[in-house]
């Protein structure tokens, strides 16, 4: 399961492979640790590819939020689909994160953004895995 990355202007942008799970989530954690050491304070995940999270991939997503504001940085969720955006509400997790959705008001920048090219249909790096399970 790879990250993709994409630098847009100041912005990192991190794609974020069909799962974000128990196994990947530590790699995305590095990635923005790495990056947040070198000076890099706008971050940008996109979940237009991601189809599910589990709690750890939400619990990752909430520690590198929390990490990205200590830093006086910014990290921000774009291109969620309706059960990403319907699991950010039901466990509260909305409230921890900045989410691009168009309907924040401010400088402008809120809003989708471009997702990035789709990914290659096959099977999973690492594919001894199980699949998650279906939606809610």
């Amino acid at each position: 399961m790879e990250f993709t990355i994409e630098r847009r202007g100041d912005t990192l942008v991190i794609g974020v492979p069909e799962t974000l799970i128990v196994q990947n989530r530590q790699a995305l954690k590095h990635r923005i640790v790495h990056e947040l050491e070198n000076g890099q304070l706008k971050f940008l995940i996109d979940l237009s590819q991601t189809g599910y999270v589990d709690s750890a991939g939400l619990g990752a997503l909430v520690s590198l939020s929390k990490k990205v504001r200590e830093h006086g940085g910014e990290l921000r969720l774009g291109n969620l689909n309706d059960d990403l955006r319907r699991l950010l509400e039901l466990t509260r997790v909305r409230a921890l994160l900045r989410v691009d959705d168009g309907s924040e008001e401010g400088d402008g920048s809120a809003g989708r953004v471009a997702p990035l090219p789709p990914r290659p249909s096959g099977p999973l790096h690492g594919a001894d895995q199980a699949d998650p399970p279906d939606g809610p």
